[in-house]
């Protein structure tokens, strides 16, 4: 709830389809639109996380997985890395 009181709120998979609560922060970006500095994010649940980490490094597109809200260094090359 943004703005209001009362129980924070839950963040769920960005899995289409998935509405589970995500566990992990699938941080990636493209590199022929965006330049080191712009890192997306995607929240993944315990079953998607491998899907989503796969689904990016197949475009060859920088990839790290880690905590939902932690610190990202920028993503320089193209190997997935889990933080």
């Amino acid at each position: 709830m943004i703005g209001g009181f009362g129980e924070p709120e839950q963040t769920s998979c960005s899995r289409a389809g998935c509405h589970s609560r995500a566990v992990v922060a699938v941080n990636w970006r493209n590199p022929k639109i965006h330049d080191i500095s712009r890192v997306k994010v995607w929240l993944a649940c315990a079953e998607h996380s491998d899907y989503l980490r796969d689904f990016l490094e197949a475009r060859n597109f920088p990839v790290r997985v880690g905590e939902i809200g932690g610190d990202v260094p920028p993503l320089e090359s193209t190997s997935g890395t889990t933080l």
